[in-house]
């Protein structure tokens, strides 16, 4: 499959897990990629897991003993020029999210509380809203689209994301396919043309839209910018967005209007939940409420930090026999909300299909 702007075809993912051994019982905390990007494997295994395995034990802990997510990211963190983000930042997000699982974990509590309890914030809560993506485009372009958003809707969706390509024709067709009783937003993947832009906002008004997702290229603040004055539906974007730099930027030039447009960078992708709460606090200085905020699909992960920072809404595939689609096992879209288990961490062990590819992790190392 694949979005208006790239193939996944031959896209790989990190995986990864920190375990120690604690009160003689064997620890593991795990993490996964967000979706829809290449894995870290190389800057893992060559400059950041070194770093971490090299530095003292002491040095990784907070005051009661415990593992610290954002000790972690500072010791590999040590040595790194401030800007350039590229891709380390997602590796650094996936030790990070590792130490976070594993921390919870130690604390007998489900990641979101522990995030809750470091970032405590009073609208934190276990159920959450959840919206769904889906709409990618595949052999025999249009044909299934009406069936994949009716399933979504029928697992318990409200909301619906679907993939269209900046072209008039073709995306009125296909949210025309789609239409049904749930509400719909589209992901542009930045391939809205300035020339056809114009046009294209019409013609999509008429679907009044939950949201339009990133017309423009991320770093391009200046057409947002132009856009966020021609849209007919709220905007949204940020999952391409890695950094507090590049986020304060989106802040200072996207031209994004508080109270009507939406932030979805990925703390999985972003150097994790530190760095994520230090964005969702500049934006909050500026006027915007954490209810803008949508981050991109890190899955469960994500899902917790929904949870414990009082976001708005949780993404994902809404197809539970992927690994990497639905919920934790059981646990079921209710009117486009779930409840988060009670499991310690992130839950991983409460997705088998997902589980079974992490448990071999800890069991290697």
């Amino acid at each position: 499959m694949r979005n208006a702007a790239i193939g996944f075809g031959a896209m790989t993912a990190s995986a990864l897990a920190l375990c120690i051994e604690h009160e003689g019982r064997r620890v593991a905390g795990f993490a996964f990629d967000s979706i829809g990007r290449y894995g870290k494997g190389a800057l893992l295994a060559e400059r950041f897991i070194p770093r971490l395995l090299a530095a003292p034990a002491a040095s990784l802990v907070d005051a009661f003993g415990v593992i610290s997510p954002e000790a972690c990211v500072r010791v590999v963190m040590e040595d790194e020029k401030d800007g350039g983000h590229g891709e380390r930042p997602g590796a650094v997000g996936l030790i990070e999210a590792a130490a976070w699982d594993l921390r919870a974990k130690l604390l007998g509590l489900p990641l979101w509380k522990a995030i809750a309890q470091r970032y405590g914030h009073e609208a934190s809560r276990a159920r959450i809203a959840v919206y769904a993506s889906c709409g990618h485009y595949r052999e025999g372009e249009d044909a299934g689209l009406a069936d994949e958003v009716r399933r979504a809707e029928d697992c318990g969706y409200r909301r619906v994301k679907i993939k269209v390509a900046g072209e008039v024709a073709g995306d009125v067709r296909r949210l025309e396919a789609a239409r049904c009783t749930t509400s719909l937003a589209v992901d542009v993947n930045g391939r809205l043309r300035r020339e056809a832009a114009g046009e294209w906002f019409d013609a999509l008004r008429p679907f009044d839209l939950e949201w339009i997702e990133e017309p423009a290229p991320p770093l391009d603040y200046e057409l947002l910018a132009e856009y966020s004055q021609m849209t007919c539906a709220p905007l949204a974007t940020g999952e391409n967005l890695f950094s507090f730099d590049d986020a304060r930027n989106l802040l200072r030039y996207g031209g994004l209007q508080p109270g009507r447009d939406f932030v979805q960078i990925d703390p999985l992708l972003s150097y994790g939940v530190g760095e994520y709460a230090r964005i969702v606090a500049l934006f909050e200085a500026g006027g915007w409420q954490r209810g803008a905020f949508m981050p991109h699909a890190g899955h469960l992960f994500a899902a917790h930090c929904v949870a414990g920072l009082g976001l708005r809404a949780a993404e994902a595939s809404p197809d539970p026999a992927l690994p990497y689609g639905g919920w934790w096992d059981g646990v079921q879209v209710a009117d486009g909300t779930i409840t988060l288990p009670e499991l310690p961490g992130v839950g991983f062990e409460g997705k088998a299909n997902l589980h079974a590819l992490l448990a071999p992790l800890a069991a290697e190392s």
